[in-house]
């Protein structure tokens, strides 16, 4: 690629912005491994696109060759939109100059889950997964894991809690244990051997004594959270926590696929790093982590986050 920029003073005048020392350091680092710490209102989007400006402007990749990933689809919008305006701005694309036959490429930039559904689209054959498999909207997954609910044969003497709420509960833990990575059988035998030694253990305070009762709901709870899985199978649907679960698995078991990954984006940008689940986490450390088999220091992984500002803790992700 030819070059457009070679200065990060240029940079500034193109952008118009008058990026601060660390700015410029984090924008103008060598395609290698980053981690961008930075609090809120610190213009972490705007260094990310002008990171991708600097990159693609100096000709060391082509836009295409940029994955951007965040969480939510406005996010995913904003970014987007940013890097298209900056790359405008930069005059590395031309708007005006649009040839149907040959449109310019642009970066890739979704959310992470988004991200996750192409990957098994693409690749999920490679693991067994048919492209029939559907996605569960939230209202038709709340409907089927109650229908499950219903039919289930029991008895559940620990369940104790109203229908609704021991649906969103069934819910809430096929999703915990997708985000961990976690098979229903380690739960089932973490579980039954917690009951076995607080059998034996002095209870001595009100909160302790819910221990028990809380383990050998979740352990009945399981029973239905397997029902619900075979539901889903049999119909061909996944929800949000099966895409992660399943493209990790892909990315952990299929390392060709890392490999197709890694020769297609060059560059990856990952945003709200911090609030990324564990199944998120060793999905992209298995497509585009560890070291370059070159002896190189490894994909160029931009990652941007603030411990401080985590508020997916809920859900498995982990500052760690």
């Amino acid at each position: 690629m030819s070059s457009r920029i070679t200065d990060p003073e240029q940079l500034k005048e193109l952008l118009g912005i008058p990026f601060t020392p660390e700015q410029t350091a984090c924008i103008t680092a060598p395609p290698a491994p980053q981690v961008i710490v930075a609090g809120a209102g610190s213009g972490k989007t705007t260094v990310m696109a002008a990171r991708v400006v600097w990159l693609v402007g100096t000709g060391q990749v082509a836009p295409e060759q940029v994955l951007g990933l965040t969480f939510t689809n406005k996010a995913a919008g904003e970014l987007a939109e940013r890097v298209r305006r900056a790359l405008v701005a930069a005059g590395v694309t031309d708007p005006d100059v649009l040839d149907p036959d040959n449109p310019p490429g642009e970066p890739s930039i979704s959310t992470y889950h988004a991200f996750a559904g192409r990957l098994l689209t693409d690749h999920g054959l490679r693991i067994g997964l048919e492209p029939t498999s559907r996605l569960l909207a939230d209202a038709t997954r709340y409907q089927l894991a109650a229908r499950v609910l219903r039919e289930a044969p029991g008895p559940y003497p620990a369940l104790t809690r109203s229908f609704p709420t021991l649906v969103s509960d069934l819910l809430a833990l096929d999703a915990e244990l997708a985000e961990h990575l976690v098979r229903p059988e380690e739960l089932l035998e973490y579980d039954t051997e917690l009951l076995r030694g607080l059998e034996t253990a002095r209870l001595t305070n009100a909160e302790l004594r819910k221990i028990p009762e809380t383990a050998a709901a979740r352990r009945e709870l399981l029973g239905l959270t397997r029902r619900y899985r075979t539901a889903k199978r049999s119909r061909d649907l996944l929800d949000f926590g099966d895409q992660i679960a399943l493209s990790a698995e892909l990315a952990l078991t299929r390392p060709e696929v890392g490999t197709l990954l890694r020769d297609e984006f060059r560059v990856v940008l990952l945003d709200e790093y911090q609030d990324t689940s564990v199944a998120q986490r060793l999905l992209l450390a298995a497509l585009f982590g560890g070291g370059g088999g070159d002896g190189t220091a490894g994909h160029a992984v931009t990652a941007v986050g603030d411990p401080c500002q985590a508020i997916y803790g809920w859900r498995g992700a982990s500052v760690a």
